[in-house]
């Protein structure tokens, strides 16, 4: 019997070359996110520190305080669209590692069927050999007293 080979491995080879891709987008996204929570505890930091100015002085850096207001909601935004590239990378790995598993199991059950029929293939040309062998044996030993088949 010929070898096994999976009819779709190219389409599996894709797929996992896809899932790669998708891991890759989903460790990016979570950098991302890292990145922009700590952009944004520095903005929250650097606003608490303006803002905690009183009187005269507040009055002198209040366009500064709006600055870093607008900088910090700037940044609480960039966490927002980072968590939600996050999230969109998060469902294309799920879907792409989907795909690739669906395939991995139907090679898995290929292989078993190609293994079942190799080892039935297998057995019925031992019968056959077994058989042809009996018969031939048979033929010639005659037995005392019987006649000869």
């Amino acid at each position: 019997m010929k070898r096994y080979d999976f009819p779709l491995q190219t389409v599996l080879r894709a797929r996992r070359a896809q899932e790669s891709v998708a891991r890759a987008d989903l460790l990016r996204a979570n950098l991302y996110v890292t990145a922009a929570e700590l952009a944004e505890r520095e903005k929250q930091a650097h606003y608490e520190d303006v803002i905690t100015a009183d009187g005269v002085a507040f009055l002198v850096h209040r366009q500064r305080s709006q600055l870093a207001a607008a900088s910090l909601m700037g940044a609480r935004g960039s966490v927002t669209e980072a968590r939600v590239a996050v999230a969109t990378a998060m469902e294309g790995y799920l879907v792409a590692a989907r795909g690739v598993s669906v395939l991995e199991h139907l090679d898995e059950r290929q292989r078993e069927e190609h293994a079942a029929a190799v080892r039935r293939e297998e057995a019925n040309h031992v019968d056959e050999l077994v058989t042809s062998r009996h018969g031939r044996h048979h033929k010639r030993i005659p037995t005392k007293g019987r006649p000869h088949l």
